[in-house]
């Protein structure tokens, strides 16, 4: 019997966004899965809207939740409330699979009975180079999804290779099994941001050694930057930036690892370093 699945999209103001990933979703190649939108534009024109409508009501498949807007952690949560699937799948309004076996990519990785979760590829859109320099491979081997000695996230996520035992699942084309997101307590609704690591320090707590998260390179995301729409957090704002970084030591880092609260300088000049590497990326 198929593995049923869940894949989850939170929605913001990117109507148009939304219905071309929908198309991509219904196309997939497996059978038995299901799409959870939570839906919470306040910004669209009732074209797109209707549009959205018609094709719910044609296709059973689909749960349209309407919701006032609910921020990221709690969208997320309210979408795993509604989820039947074993497996849960998530991915950002403005992504696209990068192919009609995405879904199945996930799927087929939980015959593993050892693996809670994983973070699949992301290609970003317009720009098919590889980022990483052949030196860095074992570094990112290394580091691919983990967290520094001061709880700093590394990414990596563009990163063509699978790894094993990483720290933490990205917002989006991540999947985890239903069971252990309920048994982490799903995502903490008193962060604004960066959600994904207050979960990732709850679920690494209760996971047994024998159990893992993991990084691959398949399936894999188009990642598109220029959509319009959303909560903003792909334009730079060097005060956003630092606001967010600031409150991801203060509210997240400390909250689960107080004794922490030791390297607050340090914090403070890694935060700073990191805005400041931000603001010349984005120049």
């Amino acid at each position: 019997m198929e593995i049923t699945a869940s894949v989850i999209v939170r929605s913001y103001n990117r109507l148009p966004a939304l219905l071309e990933l929908i198309d991509a979703l219904r196309v997939q190649n497996y059978r038995n899965f299901e799409i959870i939108i939570v839906e919470q534009s306040t910004d669209y024109n009732d074209e797109d809207w209707n549009k959205l409508e018609a094709v719910t009501a044609t296709d059973q498949r689909i749960k349209l939740l309407k919701y006032k807007p609910l921020g990221g952690p709690k969208a997320r949560n309210e979408g795993v409330k509604n989820a039947s699937g074993e497996i849960l799948i998530f991915i950002d309004d403005d992504d696209l699979p990068a192919s009609d076996e995405w879904i199945k990519g996930h799927i087929e990785a939980y015959q593993d009975p050892k693996l809670v979760g994983f973070t699949g590829r992301h290609i970003f859109e317009g720009n098919d180079g590889y980022p990483y320099l052949k030196w860095m491979t074992p570094i990112i081997r290394n580091t691919c999804m983990s967290y520094s000695f001061f709880k700093f996230p590394y990414t990596f996520a563009q990163f063509n290779e699978d790894v094993e035992n990483v720290e933490w699942l990205h917002g989006t084309n991540s999947s985890i099994r239903k069971e252990w997101a309920l048994k982490a307590g799903l995502w903490d609704v008193n962060v604004t941001n960066q959600d994904e690591h207050s979960f990732a320090f709850k679920l690494n707590k209760i996971l047994t050694e024998d159990l893992r998260l993991d990084f691959r390179s398949k399936p894999e995301l188009i990642r598109r930057m220029d959509i319009e729409g959303g909560m903003g957090k792909r334009s730079f704002s060097m005060k956003r930036e630092w606001k967010n970084q600031y409150n991801y030591c203060t509210k997240i880092i400390y909250r689960y690892y107080p004794a922490y609260k030791f390297f607050f300088p340090v914090h403070l000049l890694l935060i700073l370093m990191k805005v400041v590497k931000n603001k010349l990326a984005n120049l």
